[in-house]
């Protein structure tokens, strides 16, 4: 087993940022064969992949992930990699104790908050970017923005204890994730009233369903960037952006990244 102490990845670190608050943002490439034993961190991180991907194997589970799949990883926890591909390059937001001890947060609770998944990985993005532009600004902006991911364990307990067309309409929606169903399309298809849903679709979802459609979209596109051969404009169209500008808008408003300088990451 090999332990690897703060901020230490088994890739090549590209850049790095550490606040004084105790949040370290960590950009490491794989260009060739790194450990593939059992290893841990020091501290709990966040792993969003942009590049390439990996079969990861922890102590109960074995998934394959690649670009646009984020993973929590608790201090000290086991797990492996095999069959990395290269290059390969990941963003590691790693959370020290205590930050979590100063709001008041446990591994756990950060770990149930990323099952949000699509605003967990455009704060993150937010978060990266704030390492680009690294002016006075940034640290505060980062604990802010971490602050926000904190806060998403709650649309969980919610949507859990939601009643049954609510899942529907979630399983509906992350189905035809390309398609742009409006209230009274989504109505018809669940045999409920349009004001049903336009009530009470923030208090389950935590946003309209206008935002929610394009999280969605736009959680697709970031794999879709990265990992097949289309160019922007067949992103953007295969995502349900009839609109170019639309899409490049929305893109940026979301991650805080235009989606030609994200293509470039």
């Amino acid at each position: 087993m090999y332990e690897l102490q703060k901020e230490k990845y088994l890739g090549n670190t590209k850049n790095i940022l550490t606040t004084e608050q105790g949040i370290a943002v960590i950009e490491t490439e794989y260009h060739q064969r790194v450990y593939e034993g059992f290893h841990s961190h020091d501290n709990a991180h966040l792993t969003l992949f942009l590049k390439g991907g990996t079969t990861e194997k922890r102590k109960n589970r074995t998934e394959t992930v690649g670009p646009g799949s984020l993973l929590f990883y608790h201090s000290d926890e086991l797990h492996s990699n095999h069959n990395t591909l290269f290059p390969s390059r990941n963003i590691n937001i790693e959370i020290e104790e205590r930050i979590l001890q100063d709001l008041n947060l446990s591994e756990s609770s950060i770990e149930k908050s990323i099952q949000n998944t699509a605003a967990a990985k455009f704060l993150i993005l937010k978060i990266f970017k704030e390492t680009i532009v690294a002016d006075p600004f940034s640290e505060d902006t980062i604990m802010m923005l971490f602050s926000q991911l904190s806060g998403f364990s709650g649309y969980l307990d919610r949507f859990q204890n939601s009643p049954l067309w609510v899942k529907n309409l979630k399983e509906l929606l992350n189905d035809q994730w390309n398609e742009n169903h409006n209230l009274k399309d989504l109505a018809n298809i669940l045999q409920l009233n349009p004001i049903t849903i336009s009530k009470h679709f923030p208090k389950y979802f935590g946003c309209t369903l206008g935002e929610y459609m394009r999280r969605i979209k736009i959680d697709r596109s970031i794999s879709m960037i990265h990992f097949e051969q289309r160019s922007l404009t067949e992103v953007g169209l295969h995502c349900g952006f009839s609109d170019q500008s639309h899409f490049i808008r929305t893109f940026k408003d979301q991650t805080g990244f235009l989606p030609k300088q994200f293509q470039k990451l």
